[in-house]
């Protein structure tokens, strides 16, 4: 797992984002912080520690998509509040996650570019927002990929996860709420409503949200007040 601090500068609170497979922080540069530092993971192909964070008052975690994995199997400090988006602690499972063929399916096809491009535009989706989810998490057409990461770093990231996932128990969650998109195309929001509604997590519905769900955003203050 790679981590980097976006913005560190001392504040008390602390955003820390685990973000999806095949990303990394460059869609993120130009988002503001103007009241918290922010802790950035992604690339999964190892599981590793987050670094140590000390002196934060206040401590949120916004997990995305096969981050919300990640996030419940890595370590973490003391959380205020955690939100999981768009994913769940079953990624791999036909009731609770992405069924099995699929998500092999994926990896079997990705180094192909129209297999890639298909999924991108399943994940950016083309719905316009309704009122139903706030203005900053519009649905829209915009790539979320980074030209940064390799097809065949993203694959091997995507086979380490199956093997992980597939191997480890379901971990405990984390969350205590659970974002749904109601457009998501990746993780169907029949499969994460299922899941959730076997935890305490409270629940909130996005009707017209995509996969990504995060193309308007501006600034980390928004993550930081998902809830």
């Amino acid at each position: 797992m790679k981590t980097t601090f976006l913005h560190q500068h001392g504040r008390e609170r602390l955003l820390i984002f685990f973000n999806g497979w095949g990303m990394d922080n460059a869609l993120f540069q130009h988002w503001r912080a103007d009241a918290c530092d922010v802790l950035c993971a992604w690339d999964y192909r190892e599981l590793t520690p987050l670094p140590a964070v000390a002196g934060y008052r206040d401590i949120r975690l916004v997990a995305w998509s096969l981050g919300v994995w990640a996030a419940a199997v890595t370590p973490m400090p003391r959380l205020q509040h955690a939100t999981a988006v768009n994913g769940t602690l079953q990624p791999i499972d036909q009731h609770s996650g992405i069924r099995a063929d699929v998500f092999q399916g994926t990896i079997d096809n990705w180094l192909d570019d129209q297999a890639r491009e298909r999924f991108r535009q399943r994940v950016a989706g083309t719905a316009a927002a309704s009122a139903t989810p706030p203005a900053t998490v519009a649905a829209t057409a915009a790539s979320p990929f980074p030209p940064g990461r390799l097809p065949l770093d993203q694959r091997d990231e995507l086979l380490a996860l199956q093997q992980n996932i597939t191997s480890l128990p379901v971990p405990a969650t984390i969350y205590d709420c659970a974002l749904i998109g109601g457009r998501d195309r990746i993780f169907p929001p029949s499969a994460q409503r299922r899941f959730w509604l076997t935890t305490a997590v409270r629940i909130l519905e996005w009707p017209d949200a995509p996969h990504y769900p995060f193309a308007a955003i501006q600034s980390w203050e928004e993550l930081w007040h998902l809830e």
